[in-house]
């Protein structure tokens, strides 16, 4: 039997989708998005988590700022490093971004053979997405986010974050950091609708972080 929280967010993205306000509420966070990128500058940094083959990684770059781009999938990744080659202010990073450090499965869309290229921006350390192939995993590294900021310690402009249902466990952990504050802008795609196990902790997030002058967050992003 569904639950009246699964059937009240089917509800509600349905109204969201045909009264067209899906597709307003995203157009505004692109808009934000672009603008933010054109504020970037050579004394920036921008950091692109679930950067896959580069494109949001190459319009930052292009603005002359440093940026450090991670990626786990070793596909995605080859692509991503062909991309961005001709980029020296970008530093690649071959792993996923989370709420701690460690070796997780990284699971694969079930076609992902046929059309590496279309499904690996599926690919997740979360269990659980439709369409996946949990018996089609590698180990990836994750590196503990928080910790990156603070060894990179200097502000950071702006983070582009589609990390595939991970961004949860990120988030609540980044938000509870003192480290949180060194970050201007997020902008967050989250995946509670495709994981509706994340729902409630998505909707505790955004509570949370209405309550913070920094960072701020976008979460409509994409």
């Amino acid at each position: 039997m569904l639950s009246f929280e699964r059937v009240k967010q089917g509800l509600d993205r349905a109204w969201r989708r045909l009264s067209g306000e899906k597709s307003r509420v995203r157009g505004r966070a692109q808009q934000q998005f672009d603008a933010a990128v054109a504020d970037l500058g050579p004394d920036d940094i921008a950091i692109d988590l679930g950067a896959n083959i580069g494109l949001f990684t190459q319009k930052m770059a292009a603005r002359g700022c440093t940026v450090y781009a991670f990626e786990p999938d070793p596909y995605a990744f080859a692509r991503l490093r062909a991309n961005v080659a001709g980029f020296p202010n970008v530093t690649l990073i071959a792993a996923a971004a989370g709420g701690q450090a460690g070796e997780f499965k990284l699971f694969r869309h079930r076609d992902f053979a046929a059309a590496p290229e279309r499904r690996t921006t599926a690919s997740s350390i979360i269990a659980g997405k439709k369409d996946m192939d949990e018996a089609d995993f590698i180990l990836v590294e994750v590196k503990d986010f928080v910790m990156f900021l603070r060894e990179l310690d200097r502000p950071v402009k702006l983070i582009k974050m589609d990390i595939e249902g991970a961004e949860v466990d990120l988030l609540e952990r980044l938000l509870s950091e003192p480290d949180c504050a060194l970050i201007d802008r997020i902008f967050v795609e989250t995946h509670e609708r495709v994981l509706s196990q994340l729902a409630a902790r998505t909707r505790a997030l955004k509570e949370k972080a209405a309550g913070m002058t920094k960072p701020e967050i976008n979460w409509d992003w994409h």
